[in-house]
């Protein structure tokens, strides 16, 4: 059975109520016992007994009046339902000599002389209140019951439910209706979601909740929705790009293919047989930088391996080296003997082996790439750097350098413009960071690379 938000509200409001009653309770609970005593008639009816029995002055004649009193007041209080066990009274001289005693509480217990203000007693397991009025003739002691603890949690519960039980339909039906229209914005919002077409509604729903509670899950929603759709966009503007930039050497090898097949000299097929290897060579490379590329989606899990950065700074310049020559740039490494990272080395390698390639296709001269400990951090931080003493990049294009597709005005020198856009995704990836700066002697362009122990480690 599913959980329902709505049944959990009313049944955490219900017990909120219950728990009000039971504070309600228990404070009415205390204040009446607390006040018991004060609240008894033992006083007043000791005071108005006393003035009569002031008036006789035979023993006989008080101790019949106070019987007759004592036997009547007793019996009303039985037949009341209210109030049980039965009231004591005592009749003495001022002396202290019992004339007459009725109520079984006031066998055996010793009362003081003279008057004695409203006091609070407790006699076999019941409380009593005790009232002792000094006249001309005589001395009375009234012993009045007090209902016990149970009787009066019984008694304010039999007043309190009452009401509780007018209460509670009233309650309910309070709660049913506010939290019915409360989750009636939310029932819309899922219908209208449930409604939505992802392949092209995309666009923020601008829903008003009515209730501030509401209101950042339209928002967060709508930013949703709104990152969907950009993701969408760049998405279906990546397979038109890599449509568009494989169309243009599959139709030269196709050209070149046509050349190859209806030359008629040897020469003309030899030209158009070396042409169709660059455009093959040029096209697979673009295939291996898409497949590089999807290979960095981040979501995609990683296995983080114990790498000696030198060697793997090596082993990029060893695989560019022959390029390097046959331009006639310089290759240089300046690192250590050894340099041990923990964490996916092929973004790493990727992000070196473009940024060295970049900087062999674009004009440079002398290509270096630096490995170093980071000075002043904590170990597992490091720092890498590929410099060159090239033309390097106008600050005005800075910002564009890393989006797909895109390549320098003046560049003469084929390529898929995708090589930076690899550099950046690699570095999402390894948590990297990234900081461009001055080149080789001041020239050039200079991309500096930080990695920390946040993303890897030292072994």
């Amino acid at each position: 059975m599913k959980r329902s938000l709505g049944s959990r509200l009313i049944a955490a409001l219900l017990l909120a109520f219950a728990l009000i009653a039971v504070l309600v309770i228990a404070a009415n609970y205390w204040t009446a016992r607390s006040q018991l005593a004060e609240s008894s008639n033992a006083a007043q009816l000791g005071s108005l007994l006393l003035k009569g029995l002031d008036e006789l002055d035979d023993a006989a004649a008080a101790t019949a009046a106070l019987r007759g009193f004592a036997g009547e007041l007793n019996l009303l209080r039985q037949q009341s339902g209210q109030l049980s066990g039965e009231v004591g009274l005592r009749l003495a001289r001022p002396d202290g000599s019992l004339v007459y005693q009725s109520g079984s509480a006031l066998q055996g217990l010793a009362l003081p002389v003279g008057t004695t203000p409203l006091s609070r007693l407790d006699l076999a397991g019941r409380p009593h209140a005790l009232y002792i009025a000094q006249g001309r003739r005589w001395s009375l002691a009234v012993l009045d019951p007090l209902p016990s603890d149970t009787e009066l949690l019984q008694w304010l519960l039999g007043q309190v439910a009452v009401s509780l039980l007018i209460a509670l339909p009233v309650l309910l039906l309070t709660l049913w209706l506010s939290v019915r229209s409360g989750l009636q914005p939310l029932r819309s919002f899922s219908r209208r979601v449930e409604g939505l077409d992802f392949r092209k509604d995309l666009r923020p729903l601008r829903l008003d909740l009515r209730y501030a509670e509401l209101q950042p899950l339209a928002r967060a929603f709508d930013v949703l929705l709104e990152r969907l759709s950009e993701h969408l966009a760049k998405e279906r503007a990546f397979l038109q790009d890599a449509a568009h930039e494989l169309r243009t050497p599959l139709a030269a090898l196709g050209a070149q293919a046509h050349v190859l097949l209806r030359s008629p000299d040897d020469a003309s097929r030899a030209e158009a047989a070396q042409a169709l290897q660059q455009g093959l060579q040029r096209t697979a490379h673009l295939g291996q930088q898409l497949l590089d590329l999807s290979a960095l989606d981040p979501d995609r899990p990683g296995v983080h391996q114990r790498v000696d950065l030198c060697e793997l700074a090596g082993e990029v310049l060893r695989h560019a080296h022959p390029d390097a020559r046959r331009r006639g740039v310089s290759l240089s490494l300046q690192a250590p003997a050894s340099l041990f990272w923990q964490g996916e080395p092929q973004p790493l390698q990727s992000i070196l082996q473009n940024l060295v390639d970049n900087a062999l296709r674009y004009g440079a001269q002398q290509v270096e790439l630096q490995i170093a400990a980071a000075a002043g951090e904590p170990p597992g931080h490091f720092r890498l750097a590929v410099l060159d003493d090239g033309p390097g990049i106008a600050p005005e294009h800075r910002e564009q350098i890393f989006d797909r597709f895109w390549r320098g005005p003046a560049s003469g020198e084929p390529g898929s413009g995708l090589g930076l856009t690899i550099v950046s995704h690699a570095l999402t990836r390894l948590g990297a960071r990234l900081r461009l700066g001055d080149g080789l002697l001041g020239r050039g362009i200079g991309f500096y690379i930080e990695l920390d122990s946040a993303q890897g480690g030292v072994l």
